[in-house]
């Protein structure tokens, strides 16, 4: 029997594109060599469709994500490849709350997603695992053609994907390499408030989030506080928010020209 997970722990962010990322990072301050720096690919199968691009493993709510720390690691580079589900679907009992390898190799976590400025509650799953695996492999996996992406899931990945969406290896035999992103982590202290500042960067797009963790019974108590923080930083929460990793993949898609 499946069912749907409740979090216990939440992510309040708010986001800001284009012009209105760099007049956020520029009131802020934020200098590049403080942060930690970091490049980031996706997979999906983009196509053309009656409203533009379609991102259909995305609206399914399935994002693979790659992280590969900048700087010379040698023929071996830090990488973590990340599956996440958002919405989270309904789960089987070994995936309904928050898992870690005994060895620390990977982890799966549950949590709350809140993105300004509707602040909506969206439950999602994650699980992130760190792979240690040679620079060619990753260089075909993000080669221009499809069917790179499974050699980079770890072995608990492909359990996820199968037991929560229904996907097997097949069915990601066409997905194809979207990036890179360039992005910038700082880790900062506002008063009491431990907020996290993001910029991802693409040919086409700036985005900028700032967001903090807290618990879902705190939840609303930090979304004023991080609003309220920025403002007294001189940065306006936009009207309208979007995920970076949905405005991210967007561009990036574009740029296969489909």
């Amino acid at each position: 029997m499946t069912e749907t997970p409740t979090a216990t722990a939440a992510e309040i962010k708010i986001g800001f594109s284009g012009d209105e990322a760099r007049k956020a990072a520029c009131a802020l301050e934020l200098q590049g060599g403080e942060g930690r720096s970091r490049t980031v690919h996706f997979w999906d199968g983009p196509r053309k469709g009656d409203d533009g691009i379609a991102l259909p493993f995305l609206d399914r709510g399935v994002i693979f994500r790659l992280r590969l720390e900048d700087g010379d690691h040698g023929s071996k580079r830090e990488t973590s490849m990340t599956v996440k589900l958002r919405p989270c679907p309904r789960l089987p009992p070994d995936w309904r709350k928050n898992r870690k390898d005994e060895d620390g190799a990977w982890d799966f976590t549950i949590e709350e997603d809140r993105t300004g400025p509707a602040f909506t509650p969206v439950v999602s799953a994650s699980l992130q695992a760190d792979r240690k695996v040679e620079a060619k492999l990753v260089e075909s996996a993000l080669g221009p053609g499809p069917g790179g992406l499974v050699p980079l899931l770890a072995k608990p990945h492909r359990h996820l994907l199968e037991d929560a969406a229904g996907l097997k290896q097949g069915d990601l035999a066409e997905l194809r390499a979207l990036g890179p992103v360039y992005t910038v982590k700082w880790k900062q202290d506002w008063g009491t408030l431990p907020v996290v500042i993001e910029e991802w960067i693409t040919k086409d797009l700036r985005f900028l989030e700032a967001s903090v963790r807290t618990s879902t019974a705190d939840a609303a108590e930090a979304e004023k506080l991080l609003e309220q923080a920025l403002r007294q930083r001189n940065v306006a929460p936009q009207r309208r928010g979007e995920t970076k990793t949905r405005a991210v993949l967007t561009v990036l898609a574009r740029d296969l020209a489909l």
